[in-house]
């Protein structure tokens, strides 16, 4: 596909999340104020999918999707959006005191992680019940969790400690934890086969850090992590999180580097996937 960069309108989009659609779209969203994008891959430019504002949403971070559904981290806001992506109808919106960072979907339910405490949040998207929290203590108050995945055989989540930089491993059954991998700063995660991808950053401030990709290779047993190299890309303006539409990576540019000055085209950027190692 020749399009190597998707334009998201607006003034200060600041752009966060990312999931792929169906009928060959992607959803993004902007952290600046919660307007919801959805772009064909075949078109340079989104549409604006949902206002910002709709629903009381005025940030948008973390985007995943479930059959039919599309679920919106709202970061400080404490609140979760579920929507139907055919109607855009609300489907749910459910609140906790926390900042609700980044999601992933296992069967009937998302798990979000909170990034102003070492949790991560469990909602059932088959019911109203209330969110059940899963402590992450051995993480530490300083984790800032951020990226999250289910492992290939889904039994179990890989979680992004960014504050730490370490990548914990969460099992579902007895909600015990490993820590994988250490330096490894992850924001948003990408696990394709056997490769986990992070979108990772070092350095003292913002306006210095050093922006790249990191890989780690999963055991088959998903138990253990070895460290592949990294990557960097003249297209990255402080990359926030990945997706991948099956043959490219498509990298969303937040600018969160450059404070105030961060200004209009807010892309997400489509690059080949990395060789590693």
């Amino acid at each position: 596909m020749s399009i190597t960069a998707y334009h998201l309108p607006g003034d200060r989009v600041r752009p966060e999340g990312i999931a792929l659609g169906p009928d060959d779209s992607f959803f993004a969203g902007s952290s600046a104020d919660g307007t919801l994008y959805r772009c064909a891959l075949d078109r340079p430019v989104a549409d604006i999918w949902s206002p910002a504002g709709v629903d009381g949403r005025t940030v948008a971070l973390g985007l995943t999707t479930s059959p039919g559904l599309l679920v919106v981290c709202g970061g400080k806001t404490g609140d979760v959006f579920v929507y139907d992506v055919a109607s855009r109808a609300l489907v749910s919106r459910r609140h906790v005191d926390g900042y609700l960072n980044d999601v992933c979907v296992i069967d009937d339910h998302a798990y979000v992680t909170d990034s102003s405490r070492p949790v991560v949040w469990r909602f059932d998207l088959s019911s109203d019940s209330p969110p059940t929290g899963l402590e992450l203590a051995s993480a530490g108050p300083g984790a800032y969790l951020n990226g999250i995945v289910p492992t290939a055989d889904r039994s179990a989540l890989l979680i992004a400690a960014q504050g730490t930089e370490i990548l914990w491993r969460l099992e579902l059954a007895d909600l015990s934890t490993t820590a994988l991998a250490t330096g490894f700063a992850g924001d948003g995660l990408l696990l394709i086969g056997g490769t986990l991808i992070g979108v990772c950053n070092e350095g003292d401030s913002m306006a210095t850090a050093e922006f790249f990709l990191a890989a780690l290779d999963i055991s088959p047993d998903g138990r253990t992590a070895t460290p592949l190299g990294r990557h960097a890309d003249p297209a990255f303006d402080t990359p926030t999180t990945l997706m991948t539409d099956g043959e490219r990576l498509l990298v969303v540019n937040g600018q969160f580097a450059k404070g105030a000055a961060a200004a209009p085209p807010y892309e997400v950027v489509a690059i080949p996937v990395p060789r590693f190692g």
